[in-house]
């Protein structure tokens, strides 16, 4: 079962970085070295962030996970949509499949 990836900024070519980069230097020309290693790292988070949610939306599982509590094999009781947070503090929108364990009633809302 397929599921629609968030909708994000499109990945940037690195010619499109680098226009970015250009253009922010040219608006603040008085920026020093750890100014633009300040820009160059947001820009670079912000692809990072993109790039991972990318990724965890192509990635459901085939089959239920097992309850990592007691073993049952989970059943799908819908989804659940949640911000995860990068190293560099961007927020990645993620929906998943949510399960709950018949047996113990444990819920599983990967990705972990």
């Amino acid at each position: 079962m397929s599921r629609t990836p968030p909708t994000l900024d499109p990945i940037p070519a690195p010619e499109a970085l680098k226009a970015r980069m250009t253009d922010w230097r040219r608006a603040h020309p008085q920026a020093t070295f750890a100014d633009l290693e300040i820009e160059a790292t947001r820009q670079v988070a912000a692809l990072r962030a993109e790039l991972i949610a990318v990724a965890l939306a192509t990635g459901d599982p085939v089959t239920a996970p097992v309850c990592p509590a007691c073993g049952t094999t989970m059943s799908r009781v819908g989804t659940r949509l949640r911000t995860l947070t990068t190293s560099q503090a961007e927020p990645v929108p993620v929906s998943g499949h949510r399960y709950r364990c018949s047996a113990c009633g444990a819920e599983l809302s990967p990705p972990r």
